[in-house]
């Protein structure tokens, strides 16, 4: 959030990010009205949050304690906080096939102010120095771009089949070709294979549903993991780094290798509490730190990051959550298709998520793009959370959004 607003990545430009904290600390009143509202919901919500989410909470306060600088790790955790509290309380009012469709109409939106912006702004959509002629629309950084390009184009898949052609369908498809419009001007070698893998396990997913029993899901996705590891070993391997090189990039498609083997032994001076939460999102500690010819003004990686940030015990715990979670989301058993099909969108988001984090930096408890849509996917509530706070009005009316 340092980058203020309009985002400019040019190098000695002035940043007022206080446009930025105005429409973050806006959330405020808005949360503070609904739990007022909804005290009965907040109190379950909180209640039902899984332990491991309540050690990670515990890690994130033992690190700003023993934080270089509290007061900018505390300022993160409110920015965190408020990006997490409001997408889980939509979810937790409205169920999840209703809060994915409300984020398909948001991608709709932001597909289209960012060719407007584009076409509007060059000066500022369009990256200079290095990256000249690589469009970032209205992000701060064109890996941004083609990052949330490739997310909300699996979001944006049909949810239903369709029987006749509405114009809501007609924006959809457009916002999709969109989309792929920004991730080939953004030339971002990451966003095009997280396109690939989502497009692959969105559909591999419907096959999967198809198995009964929770048992033999689960087999059969372990047994899918592992052939997908062996064929990205042997064989996409090479596809990769074409894809890499023609962007000029290497196969870690960020090319900021250097980086990290400054980093690293940096994690082992206090590898149990870490630096302080959010700090090495400052570009001022990434500059005090690394030494380069170029300006690194992030760790290019979340979980390195995690662990400078956190420490190793708090990444290692976090990591866990996100991936139980994703096991847990890919072998359930949804109770209607249309909560079949948001499952999906979930596993995506958050598989995408995860791998992203490899090569980019702030993609987890950060207030990252995507940030709302990982904490909407990676929330657990199902129908019968709902069903406790609204009757249905017909008999299966509780599959509706869970």
């Amino acid at each position: 959030m340092w980058y203020g607003l309009p985002a400019d990545f040019q190098e000695g430009v002035g940043k007022d990010p206080m446009p930025m904290r105005l429409l973050l600390m806006s959330l405020v009143p808005l949360i503070g009205l609904y739990c007022v509202l909804e005290p009965r919901r907040v109190f379950e919500l909180i209640r039902s949050a899984s332990p491991l989410v309540g050690i990670v909470f515990l890690c994130v306060f033992l690190s700003i304690a023993f934080s270089v600088s509290v007061g900018s790790s505390l300022r993160s955790l409110v920015a965190v906080a408020l990006l997490t509290a409001g997408p889980i309380l939509y979810r937790a009012r409205y169920g999840a096939v209703d809060t994915f469709e409300s984020l398909a109409k948001f991608a709709i939106a932001t597909a289209f102010i960012n060719i407007l912006y584009t076409a509007a702004f060059p000066r500022f959509a369009v990256m200079r120095g290095s990256y000249a002629g690589m469009v970032k629309g209205a992000f701060y950084h064109k890996n941004m771009l083609g990052q949330f390009s490739a997310t909300n184009f699996i979001l944006l898949l049909p949810a239903l089949p369709m029987w006749r052609l509405r114009y809501y369908d007609l924006l959809r498809w457009a916002a999709m070709l969109l989309y792929l419009v920004l991730i080939v001007l953004a030339k971002s070698s990451t966003a095009i294979i997280l396109l690939s893998i989502g497009i692959a396990v969105y559909y591999g997913m419907s096959w999967i549903q198809r198995f009964p029993g929770r048992i033999f899901r689960s087999f059969v996705v372990l047994l899918a993991f592992a052939l997908l590891g062996f064929v990205v070993s042997v064989a996409l391997m090479g596809v990769a780094q074409a894809i890499a090189e023609s962007f000029g990039k290497d196969l870690t498609l960020s090319g900021r290798t250097n980086v990290w083997e400054q980093l690293l032994p940096l994690i082992s001076e206090r590898p149990l509490t870490g630096w302080g939460f959010a700090l090495f999102r400052q570009p001022e500690i990434m500059e005090q730190y690394v030494r380069l010819t170029w300006d690194a003004q992030s760790t290019h990686n979340t979980y390195i990051e995690l662990a400078l940030n956190m420490g190793i015990p708090a990444t290692i715990i976090w990591t866990s959550f996100v991936v139980v979670r994703l096991v847990a989301k890919m072998t359930s058993s949804p109770l209607s298709q249309a909560l079949a099909i948001t499952k999906r969108k979930e596993v995506v988001i958050i598989l995408l998520i995860l791998i992203g984090a490899f090569t980019e930096a702030g993609m987890m408890l950060a207030p990252f793009i995507l940030w709302p849509h990982t904490v909407i996917a990676l929330t657990g509530l199902g129908p019968e959370f709902l069903s406790r706070f609204r009757k249905p009005t017909k008999a299966g009316d509780q599959h509706a959004s869970g």
